[in-house]
């Protein structure tokens, strides 16, 4: 579904990414379905993308049904699935309880939504 390895080249070259992420340290968890991947960001840079447990340690996390996950990397987008936070509230997608977890970093999080959403059309 995804090229990991494309899309921490891509987020890593990614002005508007490494703008609003530029102070980020943290370990997101993304939950697509049945399999996990840990994204370790350093001061906005992806230094690390790993395939984990869903369990696993994280400081945020996104996760959604495979489907869920279909939506919100679709080229258009249905109604709530344009952003994470809408298809948290409509929809499957599950994010932290605690809004504080991500909400100083959520441009972040919609740009890294933007690039895992061209990571997958460019690597079906």
């Amino acid at each position: 579904m995804i090229s990991w390895t494309e899309l921490a080249d891509c987020v890593n070259r990614d002005s508007e990414f490494r703008y609003a992420a530029r102070f980020w340290d943290a370990t997101l968890r993304l939950d697509i379905g049945s399999a996990s991947h840990r994204l370790r960001f350093d001061a906005g840079s992806l230094v690390d993308v790993a395939p984990c447990e869903a369990d696993a340690p994280c400081d945020v996390f996104v996760s959604a049904s495979e489907d869920d996950w279909r939506e919100l990397l679709a080229p258009v987008p249905r109604p709530y699935y344009q952003d994470v936070f809408g298809a948290q509230a409509l929809h499957g997608v599950r994010l932290p309880e605690d809004p504080l977890a991500y909400a100083a970093y959520y441009p972040a999080l919609r740009r890294l939504m933007q690039l895992l959403s061209g990571a997958r059309q460019e690597g079906r």
